[in-house]
């Protein structure tokens, strides 16, 4: 999906990153390793055709560009379009999983002519849970996550108290703030690559990803690649 140099953009830009930690640095440049290694494991492969297949294709690929644009994002210091960024990734991939597995055809076929899935978020979620046993795992990134998510969408106060510095405007997203909302997006696409790839039996390559996630440091948010 992505070709190898495009790694080397964020690597290259951190270099003139102005006031961003070191840490920080190599946890940006960790994730984007995380993403090119998965979309290149992803391209290893020949898919089928059909409408269901190429629809969650089309949610990846719009995943990961979301993805790395919220790295490149930071790296320029607009971490307010990052964070708005945070909550499609979240939501594309729901229904990525959701059309990959629980999706009827005939679901299938309605959101592609009529671009509607007919479910509440509350019901994608469940509905995910179910079809890949997740124990829940669903439901809860759902309420942890989603207030959060649609206020630094939809301009709310998440967003807005991060704009002033002393009565000042000027950005006021921490490093920790950035690290868990890389660290999301990154753990998201990760996950859905895994559970698509699972279903078309490539077991390998669904191991390696996972070792991707197993060996994430939680400390310095950082991916073996």
């Amino acid at each position: 999906m992505r070709k190898q140099g495009r790694v080397k953009l964020t690597m290259a830009s951190t270099e003139n990153a102005d006031g961003m930690t070191e840490e920080l640095k190599r946890h940006l440049i960790s994730c984007e390793n995380a993403m090119h290694t998965a979309s290149q494991i992803l391209a290893e492969h020949d898919f089928p055709r059909d409408t269901r297949t190429l629809t969650v294709i089309g949610f990846i690929s719009v995943l990961i560009e979301h993805q790395e644009s919220i790295l490149l994002l930071i790296i320029h210091d607009n971490a307010g379009s990052a964070s708005a960024l945070v909550r499609p990734v979240v939501e594309g991939a729901f229904r990525a999983l959701w059309i990959n597995r629980s999706a009827t055809d005939a679901e299938v076929k309605r959101f592609n002519e009529t671009d509607a899935i007919g479910l509440t978020f509350d019901a994608v979620a469940v509905a995910l849970d179910n079809a890949y046993g997740g124990d829940g795992m669903f439901q809860s990134l759902k309420t942890r996550t989603w207030k959060a998510l649609n206020s630094f969408t939809h301009g709310g106060m998440h967003q807005i108290r991060r704009r002033f510095v002393k009565g000042e405007l000027a950005n006021d997203y921490s490093e920790e703030d950035l690290r868990e909302i890389t660290t999301l997006g990154t753990l998201v696409v990760l996950l859905t690559l895994s559970l698509f790839l699972e279903r078309y039996g490539h077991d390998n390559s669904v191991n390696r990803i996972q070792n991707i996630l197993k060996n994430f440091d939680p400390e310095t948010g950082a991916f073996a690649s």
